[in-house]
């Protein structure tokens, strides 16, 4: 799903003026984001954030997404609130684009970008998991239309020829041809898991999650949530804190390190990962880096191409192929007392 992020304007804040009880409504700053333009504004009633969404974000998606945000928000989850307008509506529209106000909340503690911080945050990923388990869940809250997950069965072969169309540089062709060995790998494996499906976050990492300590202080950015395995929502946070803190250790003080932080998620659910999840989990893993060529849309000049997004880490891994040596270590992440979690090399 592609489209351009609203451009920041003095229009969006006179249509906030007009639609919502809010009044002296001066921007603050814009607070960035890929997908929604979030603008913070002073207002005599207090800080906000105006959020404006994609053009592809329609009426019925908005509304599942506040109502199960408002489900652990109501249970003492520290998510801002959204701000009804004039009329009592949860949101308002401008030509093409659904616009969206909550209450601004100054971010405390720390960014889930440590390894500290990772390790207090996995829990409340579980208890998060928990909590979304009994959330409404109706299809337009289960099936976002932009996700930053590939499904097991996911068909990738058209995006790639899509983007090999492209006038690529050799870097970059380089990486599109890594991730297709990676997504044709995982094809061949044909490792089957049968995991019970439920709304996740969609994007559980950075500075969508703050701590203090051991104790949640914000929780942002459910945009993404959907209803997929929640070991497929683990694996994106374990992903990308993975990236983030040095995608290259592939050193068995890592691995240990990752097993860990699985085993603390674990802890913390009242259902505790089954066999079947733990052992999806690598393969779920290996594919969050596909996530990039689920869109593939013509590149500028000049541009980089998106794939580098998807095939760079894949390389950086060591994931070309899941035969290579550093992978099969790194991936048994989530075996418990000696259990591979991975298939023979042979197999």
């Amino acid at each position: 799903m592609s489209g351009p992020r609203a451009t920041a304007s003095r229009e969006w804040l006179d249509f906030v003026r007009r639609e919502y009880p809010l009044t002296e409504v001066t921007l603050v700053r814009d607070l960035g984001g890929n997908y929604n333009l979030n603008l913070q504004v002073s207002t005599r009633q207090g800080a906000m954030v105006v959020r404006v969404a994609p053009e592809w974000v329609g009426t019925d998606r908005l509304v599942a997404v506040q109502a199960v945000r408002d489900h652990p928000r109501r249970r003492g989850w520290p998510i801002p609130r959204t701000v009804p307008t004039r009329a009592g509506e949860g949101m308002a529209r401008l030509h093409s684009r659904l616009v969206e106000v909550e209450q601004y909340a100054e971010p405390r503690g720390t960014p889930m970008t440590t390894w500290p911080a990772i390790g207090a945050g996995l829990p409340w990923l579980a208890r998060l998991h928990d909590a979304l388990r009994t959330a409404p869940s109706p299809p337009a809250a289960a099936h976002p239309p932009m996700v930053n997950q590939v499904e097991a069965d996911a068909v990738l072969g058209p995006a790639i020829a899509a983007i090999r169309a492209w006038v690529l540089f050799a870097e970059e062709a380089a990486y599109v041809v890594a991730a297709e060995r990676l997504a044709t790998s995982l094809a061949s494996a044909r490792r089957r898991f049968d995991l019970p499906r439920q709304l996740v976050h969609g994007d559980f990492w950075a500075g969508n999650v703050r701590l203090a300590g051991d104790q949640l202080t914000l929780l942002l950015a459910l945009d993404f949530r959907g209803e997929r395995p929640r070991v497929d929502d683990l694996a994106l946070t374990l992903f990308f804190v993975n990236e983030h803190l040095g995608r290259d250790d592939t050193s068995p003080d890592r691995i240990a390190t990752l097993r860990a932080l699985v085993d603390r998620y674990d802890a913390a659910l009242t259902d505790p990962l089954s066999a079947s999840e733990r052992a999806a989990l690598p393969y779920a893993i290996l594919r969050t880096p596909l996530t990039f060529l689920r869109d593939p849309r013509p590149r500028r000049p000049g541009q980089p191409c998106r794939a580098d997004h998807a095939a760079r880490p894949a390389v950086r891994m060591g994931a070309a192929s899941p035969r290579h040596p550093q992978l099969v270590d790194g991936v048994q992440l989530t075996a418990r007392r000696g259990a591979s979690a991975w298939y023979h090399a042979d197999g």
